[in-house]
């Protein structure tokens, strides 16, 4: 396997997209559901959240 320019650009934005999803649900599961699953009132905030 041969790495084009091609393929290097293509791997380079693929792991891109990778770190952008992971520190997304990193940050989706940090502020409410490990707030959730301690007891605190994010119930309501994450309902609100997701219909605005």
């Amino acid at each position: 396997m041969q790495l084009t320019i091609e393929s290097l650009i293509k791997l380079i934005i693929g792991v891109f997209v990778f770190v952008v999803v992971v520190v997304g649900l990193y940050f989706f599961f940090n502020n409410y559901v490990i707030d959730f699953f301690r007891g605190g009132e994010v119930v309501g905030d994450l309902v609100l959240g997701l219909i605005r």
